[in-house]
């Protein structure tokens, strides 16, 4: 077993935590969980990362309790592993979750642009959204465009009438996000594959083409699966892309 301080090297605290800002205002521990949670999935916390409660607690300026009870979440999400003789240690991406979210999230959000799709659903306002992956994956800024990327699909199933939907998939989507973020760090384009997704999905609804929208959507959530790059199909190779807004 490595020693804790290969663990502890892989990361430097003090500038993982620089921008914690904690409300005292407002309940602590969910900030804690949401701070630790954000760094986990964006790799700032990089798996095998020692994550130490007296140490989190100080560049936090908090008490130990909420840093505890928001470790003890991450554990139940399966995003820290305690470890003998080591501590609170980040753990690897969990295959089986991330397979169980994809499932999930495929068959929620599939049902969403079906639907979308049968009632004619508005789609203009989600053209800022569209512009702003544009502009974000242009530029090959993943973080940015994960931002948008989010608010897309939160977007969609807000205009289905079913927002809290997109609420159950956040609950459990840890480990896809954490494997999304990958892929579009390590593979240049994968930002801008994911925005042509985007409209090859929304090409479908606009044409009422139900069966369409929901195989891409289905294509567009597994892409995430393919650890190897980018898939070499174009998406959008069907779509007249009227939602193109760059």
């Amino acid at each position: 077993m490595p020693r804790p301080e290969t663990y502890r090297a892989l990361f430097d605290p003090a500038s993982v935590f620089a921008e914690a800002t904690i409300d005292t205002s407002r309940p602590i521990a969910p900030q804690v969980y949401d701070m630790l949670r954000t760094r986990i999935i964006d790799n700032r916390l990089p798996p095998g990362a020692v994550i130490s409660e007296a140490e989190t607690a100080r560049l936090c300026a908090v008490s130990r309790t909420p840093v505890r009870a928001a470790i003890q979440n991450l554990a139940s999400e399966g995003l820290v592993q305690v470890r003998p003789q080591v501590g609170t240690v980040v753990a690897p991406l969990d295959e089986a979750r991330l397979n169980e979210a994809v499932f999930v999230r495929a068959a929620i959000e599939c049902a969403v642009v079906r639907h979308l799709a049968e009632t004619g659903a508005d789609l203009t306002g989600l053209e800022p959204l569209l512009a702003a992956q544009f502009r974000a994956a242009e530029h090959d800024d993943y973080m940015t465009f994960f931002r948008h990327d989010e608010a897309f699909h939160a977007a969609l199933a807000g205009l289905a009438g079913v927002p809290n939907a997109w609420g159950l998939i956040q609950s459990m989507k840890a480990h896809v996000d954490r494997q999304r973020l990958a892929l579009m760090s390590s593979i240049k384009g994968r930002s801008m594959a994911a925005y042509r997704e985007h409209l090859a999905v929304l090409d479908a609804i606009s044409a009422g083409e139900a069966d369409a929208a929901e195989a891409r959507m289905r294509a567009h959530i597994h892409s995430v699966l393919e650890t190897g790059g980018a898939s070499g199909h174009d998406p959008v190779q069907d779509g007249d892309r009227r939602l193109r807004v760059p």
